[in-house]
């Protein structure tokens, strides 16, 4: 005698049952949209980290360097956030070291139009509005041999280019500029304590022309930033493609 041991159909209760199961399980929505944007925005970091990377070729090599605990007393520290800078400024600002605003690690610093970013030890992270987790780069420890001095985000929006740079070169910086059609701005300088050679800025720059749009990411008249040191000697540069 044997025992038939095949498989059977299940009977029509047990088919019920798990239809109206079925039916009962709501779909969890796919943030399809979300992702898109996270992976535009990583494209971007690599792209920038990129340029940056150009930009660092063309620094002067023979600039001297300073110890990384230099002082920053001469500077004004302001707790709240200042308001971006925009092409809108006019003439060109007088010269002028950047105003310096240190920061907790972590701490939400508004670059304008609803972009944020964050600074941790050795990264930059930033979001657009409505994000609650912003994209970080690094490794940007300025320890490091070789490390790019340079790495820049654009969040190019209707209303603006919002510009998000930091500088990580050896040589402590005391003024960053953006120059925009002739214009030059200086921009505010965002650092934490006890880190006087990385620091970043933000800047809002004008709207992109659409039809300048093709191939490449940026119009081809954008604004170029520039970092100086306490000698006024420029220390790095980017931008202006």
């Amino acid at each position: 005698m044997t025992t038939d041991m095949s498989p059977r159909p299940p009977v029509p209760e047990l088919w019920q049952a798990l239809d109206e199961a079925a039916h009962g399980c709501t779909p969890t929505t796919f943030p399809i949209e979300r992702i898109m944007r996270r992976s535009e925005a990583i494209k971007r970091r690599r792209r920038w980290a990129a340029v940056g990377l150009s930009a660092a070729l063309l620094v002067p090599v023979g600039v001297e360097v300073v110890s990384l605990s230099a002082p920053a007393a001469s500077h004004t520290v302001t707790g709240a956030d200042p308001q971006p800078a925009s092409p809108s400024a006019g003439r060109e600002t007088p010269r002028s070291d950047s105003e310096v605003r240190i920061v907790r690690q972590g701490q939400r610093v508004q670059a304008g139009l609803g972009v944020w970013y964050l600074l941790k030890p050795t990264e930059v992270c930033d979001a657009q509005s409505g994000d609650e987790q912003p994209i970080c780069v690094g490794d940007l420890d300025v320890n490091q041999p070789g490390t790019v001095p340079v790495t820049e985000n654009s969040y190019p929006l209707p209303q603006g280019v919002v510009h998000i740079l930091a500088y990580t070169g050896k040589v402590p910086a005391a003024r960053i500029t953006m120059t925009e059609d002739g214009r030059t701005t200086v921009l505010p300088i965002v650092r934490l304590a006890g880190r006087p050679a990385y620091v970043s800025t933000y800047a809002v720059s004008a709207p992109e022309d659409p039809g300048q749009r093709t191939q490449s990411p940026r119009k081809l008249d954008g604004p170029v930033f520039r970092v100086y040191g306490a000698d006024g000697k420029e220390l790095a540069s980017v931008g202006g493609w």
